[in-house]
């Protein structure tokens, strides 16, 4: 999906270093405790895409976690910081932007202080726009760990651990993707990405409340398809069995945008809705562009 590239140069506390350069100390809360927070952003040509809902979760995430945000950190800001980067690594195409912001100071669980810094890094990504998959992903529920559902939920935390064994188990069993259920095994979302259903032409997603993260792409599927005339339930409860009984099901996230799912045990899925949704989309972003 990324493409690697040398003498790529990241964005660290208001200065240009190369991507290689040590500029992390081993006493980083982010690399001690997960203690900070990540958005993944989009980018085509030098725009990043969605910012304003980027920027509004990644401050809601930072008064979750009681960080002062940074001064370089407004929308308007962030912006031109993103755009500097890309043309600094001249990564012009669609491009993952990843903002990582993370406590600052020293303290064991304990933090001495909550002033923050930033990192902002490029990577080119191997496909143009939302590249809609032709090949439907084939998934399965990952049984061993349930997703707590509390206010930390919400956060796109840098303690990932859930994830990472959850990846662990879709490279294991040569997945696509794997489900990841909440503690009342209900289902909350996938590894990467937010989780819809079709049934009858009618679409559904779990509700926040189920512990999901709240993506980006996610509510801006949700608005797209009302105005195209979907009726959208975004506030259900969904447990397993609805994989047995949809006729659609699809995925979300920032960077891909909609990916359709071929296939979960027996069940086999059509992609009618999810394929008219992921040409909308591309049309209503990238506008001249597609």
């Amino acid at each position: 999906m990324y493409v690697m590239t040398q003498n790529a140069y990241i964005w660290y506390n208001g200065e240009f270093h190369r991507a290689d350069s040590m500029v992390l100390a081993v006493s980083n809360r982010s690399f001690r405790y997960g203690d900070g927070l990540f958005e993944t952003i989009h980018c085509y040509g030098t725009e990043p895409y969605h910012l304003e809902l980027h920027y509004e979760r990644l401050t809601k995430g930072l008064q979750i976690l009681e960080i002062e945000k940074p001064s370089s950190i407004s929308k308007v800001k962030l912006g031109e910081v993103i755009t500097k980067l890309l043309n600094k690594n001249r990564h012009f195409g669609s491009t993952r932007v990843r903002v990582t912001v993370f406590r600052n100071g020293e303290g064991l669980y304990t933090p001495e202080s909550s002033d923050a810094s930033i990192i902002v890094e490029s990577q080119p990504l191997d496909f143009k726009f939302y590249a809609y998959n032709q090949q439907g992903l084939i998934v399965d529920v990952y049984p061993d760990i349930k997703k707590s559902v509390n206010i930390l939920s919400t956060v796109k935390s840098c303690n990932a651990l859930l994830y990472v064994k959850a990846g662990l188990y879709r490279k294991r069993n040569l997945l696509d993707e794997c489900i990841i259920l909440n503690e009342f095994g209900r289902v909350a979302e996938t590894i990467s990405s937010n989780v819809f259903v079709v049934k009858r032409g009618e679409i559904f997603t779990p509700g926040l409340t189920e512990g999901c993260i709240p993506g980006i792409m996610r509510r801006v599927v949700i608005n797209l398809a009302r105005s195209l005339g979907y009726k959208v339930f975004d506030d259900v409860a969904l447990n397993t069995k609805v994989f047995s009984t949809c006729d659609e099901f699809f995925i979300t996230n920032a960077i891909s945008g909609i990916r359709w799912v071929l296939g979960l045990g027996s069940n086999r899925y059509f992609n009618t809705v999810s394929r008219h949704l992921s040409i909308e989309l591309n049309k209503a972003t990238f506008k001249d562009l597609v």
